[in-house]
């Protein structure tokens, strides 16, 4: 405390009569008025603390209040003089003294908290433990609430200090900065993939080993509990984000095991084969290989317009799981599925290469067994013909139109003799820019204010 900060205090304090300085004169007048308050009309006494320019003495304004257990304008004291220390202190301990009154619980320290901002991160984080710990999804709310506070709070430093208090807050907190916040931070998408992928595998081989001997786990993100739910977030988040970086996350994913996730990451990164083979052989999904094939096809991109083509070979010939880096522990020799490939022909004629996919057919292919899909080829060949011949004529027909309009304009001819006018200035046009009206009319082209409306005469 400097010099004339104790001079104002021992002003107060001890009753001296010399006032020295406006400061110590406005300070003893707000002391003097919340003491008045107190006694007369307590109801004043938060709104006199409150204001921005109040000068009331820490000390004497502390002892005042402790006395009459005026805790609620204690707390705005501290907070109002930057003491946030002890504001937090004394939330803490009337939380565990007072346990059926209006301080229990964590709210009045939450609250607090949240209005703090980032130039006081470390004083957060000092205090949150406590509020983490007793109650963890109010505690989270110190960094997650709708408040410009809150987020200014640096995200990543936030997220370091949870992962570090209570690892399972770290999940809600990035689908919170990520879903609501919308932050696109490649960092806090992977962070995301991977502690889901951790708590998955982790649940996972607890519910692996409860299974009856001989009962198959259930499908991907239907498991019994938090597990299928935690997968289904994950399988969902790997299907509608684009932020996150797959050759980073790829490597962590194991190999006999999360296959749709895997599948997931391995279309991200346009390696279809490898994908396919896990729907087709290793999870033995149809369905899910073909809205795989129909969420990636695009004839505009090399990488992607052989993808049913891709989806061909794995039923016609199935490749050896080892060179796919796939090692499920079902998959012996893999036959091919005929039935299946033909069916793909039909349904997607018009999305396959016809020259490769004659030339990928087996031999002994009779040709009624691919007449549904030659028919459909030859159809769209058809059809696509026919609407190439119809915009060559529609393009002709606006060929010709364009060349009898130039034809129409270059026939008229404009005489500017050394006598002719100009309509709106009423100057001879001699050798300057000029415009021509439909009708005729002559003016200068700085005189031609708009083409659509002719001067008057």
């Amino acid at each position: 405390m400097g010099k004339e900060e104790k001079m104002i205090s021992s002003a107060i304090v001890e009753g001296c009569t010399t006032i020295k300085s406006k400061r110590q004169l406005s300070q003893i007048i707000d002391t003097t008025l919340l003491k008045c308050y107190i006694q007369t009309n307590d109801a004043l006494v938060a709104p006199l603390l409150r204001l921005k320019d109040n000068n009331c003495h820490i000390e004497e304004s502390e002892r005042v209040l402790k006395k009459h257990q005026k805790y609620s304008e204690l707390v705005i004291l501290y907070e109002r003089k930057g003491l946030h220390k002890k504001a937090l202190d004394l939330l803490l301990k009337l939380s565990q003294k007072s346990p059926g009154s209006q301080w229990a619980g964590t709210e009045r320290t939450v609250e607090y908290l949240q209005r703090l901002g980032a130039e006081h991160l470390d004083t957060i984080f000092e205090y949150a433990g406590w509020v983490l710990k007793f109650s963890p999804d109010d505690g989270l709310t110190i960094f997650t609430e709708d408040l410009h506070e809150v987020e200014s709070l640096p995200r990543r430093r936030v997220l370091e200090y949870l992962e570090k208090t209570d690892r399972q807050l770290a999940i809600p907190y990035l689908e919170h900065i990520v879903t609501v916040c919308n932050d696109e931070t490649p960092e806090f998408h992977n962070k995301l993939v991977n502690l889901y992928r951790e708590r998955v595998q982790k649940q996972m081989a607890d519910y692996i080993q409860s299974l009856p001997e001989g009962q198959l786990p259930a499908m991907a993100g239907r498991e019994p509990g938090d597990l299928g739910e935690l997968r289904s977030k994950l399988i969902s988040f790997l299907e509608t984000s684009t932020k996150y970086e797959p050759p980073k996350l790829l490597t962590h994913f194991p190999f006999d095991g999360l296959y749709e996730e895997r599948a997931l990451l391995l279309g991200k990164l346009g390696r279809h084969e490898q994908a396919l083979h896990i729907y087709v052989h290793v999870l033995q999904d149809t369905q899910k290989a073909e809205e795989y094939c129909k969420r990636h096809y695009n004839k505009h991109t090399e990488e992607n317009r052989n993808v049913y083509l891709c989806l061909l070979k794995m039923y016609l010939s199935p490749p050896d799981p080892n060179t796919l880096r796939v090692m499920p522990s079902h998959l012996e020799d893999l036959e091919p599925n005929t039935t299946q490939a033909l069916r793909i022909l039909e349904e997607h004629a018009n999305q396959i290469d016809t020259v490769k996919v004659l030339h990928l057919l087996p031999d002994p292919t009779k040709v009624s067994e691919i007449l549904v899909f030659l028919e459909n080829v030859l159809e769209d060949q058809a059809s696509r013909k026919r609407g190439s011949q119809l915009l060559k004529s529609l393009l002709y027909q606006e060929h010709l139109m364009i060349q009898e309009q130039r034809m129409f304009y270059q026939k008229i001819k404009c005489v500017i003799s050394d006598e002719r006018m100009c309509r709106v200035c009423k100057k001879r046009i001699g050798n300057s820019a000029f415009a021509r009206y439909p009708n005729g009319v002559i003016v200068h082209y700085y005189c031609c204010k708009d083409t659509k409306v002719c001067p008057d005469e």
